[in-house]
């Protein structure tokens, strides 16, 4: 039998420029989908709306943790400058895909 409930979780641990310590879980299907998508702003196609995706994104992904804090986009574009997005952003795909790799 096959019992997930068991499984030992990884997770994403971030401390944002607060001090606060988030444990972020490994991505469900929404914010799956949604990293995806990012994948195909770029510079040349940058806009208003992709930029407030791409904060819209970063607070779903921060509100996920296993402390059951929530973040909105607001609050993510107050407390964290765009160097600090990218990083974030490109921190959280590297632990997805190294999720989706490992085969345990």
């Amino acid at each position: 039998m096959l019992d997930l409930s068991k499984k030992q979780k990884k997770f994403f641990v971030v401390k944002l420029t607060n001090g606060t310590t988030l444990n972020i879980p490994s991505p469900k299907k929404r914010i799956f989908e949604k990293m995806t998508a990012m994948n195909e702003i770029s510079i040349d196609n940058l806009s208003a709306e992709s930029i407030n995706s791409v904060y819209e994104l970063i607070a779903e992904i921060l509100s996920s943790n296993t402390q059951k804090k929530k973040y909105t986009a607001d609050e993510v574009g107050e407390m964290l400058d765009f160097e600090d997005i990218n990083m974030l952003l490109d921190g959280y795909m590297a632990f997805a895909g190294y999720i989706v790799d490992d085969p345990n």
